[in-house]
């Protein structure tokens, strides 16, 4: 079994980078570079702390705002369309199966599309259903959506980046 983790050797590609590269850098262009090297370096770092759980909470909100915006619709003798096709092609995972971060993107990215797609059919709807209190709460719903994806973003971005120097 492999005990050296990703983190540890993003640690150790670092090391060898400042120890070995940065001293032979004569011009401002290779330093530079190297930095930005070493910016996204630690960004993989972080993401590969933080980014499946962020995936998971992200996939979790969607499919349950997904849900209500098919409740909406069904209650409304709408078709429940692009929602429900999403939930259905959401299906609960194998459990059996180890889902990488590129597997949980994936579907985190069509659940994302599915809610646009949702959104866009409400805001359509806006003229005729505006006034509508499940209509006014199916939208806010989706937007503290959007909020909390924004802000899960913030918390792998900004620790990746904030006070590590500048930035090519």
């Amino acid at each position: 079994m492999i005990t050296v983790t990703t983190t540890d050797l993003l640690n150790t590609i670092d090391a060898a980078l400042v120890q070995y590269v940065e001293p032979s850098l004569g011009d401002i262009g290779g330093r530079s570079a190297l930095a930005t090297v070493r910016h996204l370096l630690h960004f993989v770092q972080v993401r590969i702390e933080r980014e499946g759980q962020v995936l998971l909470d992200d996939i979790a909100a969607l499919k349950s705002t997904l849900t209500e915006v098919s409740s909406y619709h069904r209650s409304t003798g709408d078709d429940a369309g692009a929602a429900a096709e999403a939930l259905d092609a959401a299906a609960a995972p194998d459990a059996t199966k180890y889902r990488s971060l590129n597997d949980l993107a994936i579907e985190a990215r069509a659940l994302r599309e599915a809610l646009y797609k949702a959104l866009a059919r409400l805001q359509a709807l806006r003229a005729t259903r505006g006034d509508n209190p499940q209509y006014k709460a199916l939208r806010a719903t989706i937007r503290a959506y959007i909020v909390r994806q924004i802000e899960q973003e913030g918390e792998i971005v900004a620790p990746a980046f904030f006070g590590r120097g500048p930035r090519r």
